[in-house]
Parts: C-alpha cells; sequence; structure tokens
C-alpha cells in the first residue's frame, strides 16, 4: 500500500494565518481600489477617452462657437473647471466595496450619450470618462481598469503576507 505524508510547519501556518487576517479585514484594499478609479477616471478626462477605449466624438460646431464667444474655446470637450463635472467626482470606500459617485445631473448623458436640450431634441454622443463599458448587456469594468484592479489585489494579498510574515505593519 502506497501512501504519503503532508507536514505543515510552523511558517506555512503562520502565512495562512496571516492571508487569513489580512481577507477578514478589507479595507485598506477598498481605499486603494477607489483611489484607483478615480486616477483612472482622472486620465480619461485629460486624454478625452477612457484608455483603450475609443476617442472622444468631436464637439459640435454650434458647441465650439459657444465657447469661443465666452473666451472658453479652445479646450476640453468635458467640464474641468472646479464646478465642472469632473471635479464632482468622488471616491468611496467600505470594508467589502469601493466606487465612484458622480454628483452632477448630466453625469449619465455624458458617459453613456442621448438626448438633451429642450424637448430632448439634441443628441450628445456618449464621452465615456468611468472606466466601465457595456459588454452583452452589462456593465463590466474596461481591460486596462480590470487589470489594473486585478494587479492591486495580487500586491494587497502577496505585499501582506510578506509584511506579515516578516512582522511589519502593512497599510
Amino acid at each position: 500500500m502506497t501512501g504519503f505524508r503532508i507536514d505543515v510547519r510552523g511558517d506555512a501556518i503562520q502565512k495562512i494565518t496571516a492571508l487569513q487576517r489580512r481577507l477578514s479585514n478589507p479595507t485598506p484594499l477598498m481605499a486603494g481600489i477607489a483611489a484607483e478609479l478615480l486616477s483612472i477616471t482622472e486620465d480619461a478626462f485629460e486624454q478625452e477617452s477612457v484608455i483603450g477605449e475609443k476617442e472622444w466624438k468631436p464637439l459640435a460646431l454650434s458647441t465650439i462657437r459657444q465657447r469661443k464667444k465666452r473666451g472658453q474655446w479652445p479646450g476640453k470637450k468635458l467640464q474641468r473647471s472646479s464646478g465642472g463635472l469632473a471635479a464632482s467626482i468622488q471616491p468611496f470606500h467600505q470594508t467589502h466595496q469601493a466606487g465612484l459617485t458622480v454628483s452632477k445631473l448630466y453625469a449619465a448623458i455624458h458617459q453613456f450619450g442621448g438626448m438633451a436640450g429642450r424637448g430632448h431634441k439634441v443628441e450628445i454622443p456618449a464621452r465615456p470618462y468611468l472606466p466601465i463599458k457595456r459588454e452583452s448587456g452589462e456593465y463590466q469594468l474596461t481591460p486596462h481598469a480590470h487589470s489594473r484592479l486585478m494587479k492591486m489585489v495580487t500586491d494587497f494579498v502577496e505585499r501582506g503576507l510578506w509584511l506579515d510574515y516578516w512582522g511589519a505593519s502593512g497599510f
């Protein structure tokens, strides 16, 4: 009869215990995810496209003319002023969730596009700034955002194990 034996040494148990402790309070990870989502969103405003996605459509000539009259052109397509759309985006996190809130009423029309204005007669093209897109009827993170956040999760677990194992403090 063939058999085998597994010896679990003290350091392996310490690593498993450290991992369990770290994952029981993911609040620091959630804070990092919220900050990373905000950074990716700020990049989209700066580059006028979500990384890896289509560039935003140009503004209508009528909009450019209006902005020229007000002395606001050339400029960015979406508002970056202190009271504008970009400034209204805030990160949030709790123990088991992280995300962004947007306080402007017109935020969705810029993200998804649609009809706006008096009588909803003006078509606003989508100019996505949040790192999400619709795939197969569901909203998902863009591949770029997914990759960055998965790296954070991996680093959180691996770095946390290393720090806990050697007695250093984590986040």
